[in-house]
């Protein structure tokens, strides 16, 4: 670190002071970044779109308690990341995933059987 002379004070202290206004400006970019963005519950009606399914059968799975949902009075009321979720939970396993898992269980079994 270099010494400091009377002379060179007023750069200085215009060096830190433009730091520090980039500084800032990185630490309130980060803050805007990190605030959540607030999700608006959607209608039925707009999950129709999303899932493919009916109003009818969109009822009966709220009915069964298999899709995710909240309710108010008489409302239901869903979030769209809440019913992309769901939709992810059924995926189905490729033939090959469902090989490897039969091997690895095969290969467990077998060490026990010794």
């Amino acid at each position: 670190m270099e010494t400091l002379k009377f002379e060179n004070l007023p750069n200085a202290v215009a060096e830190l002071q433009k730091v520090q206004s980039e500084i800032l400006a990185l630490l309130l970019n980060k803050a805007e970044q990190q605030q959540p963005e607030i999700e608006t519950p959607i209608q039925l009606e707009d999950v129709v779109p999303i899932t493919g399914l009916t109003k009818p059968t969109l009822y009966g799975y709220v009915q069964r308690n298999e899709i995710p949902y909240h309710k108010k009075g008489n409302r239901l009321y869903f979030f769209k990341t809440e019913i992309v979720d769901w939709i992810k939970t059924g995926k189905q396993k490729t033939l090959k995933e469902l090989e490897a898992e039969t091997d690895l269980y095969l290969s467990n079994k077998n060490k026990g059987l010794k």
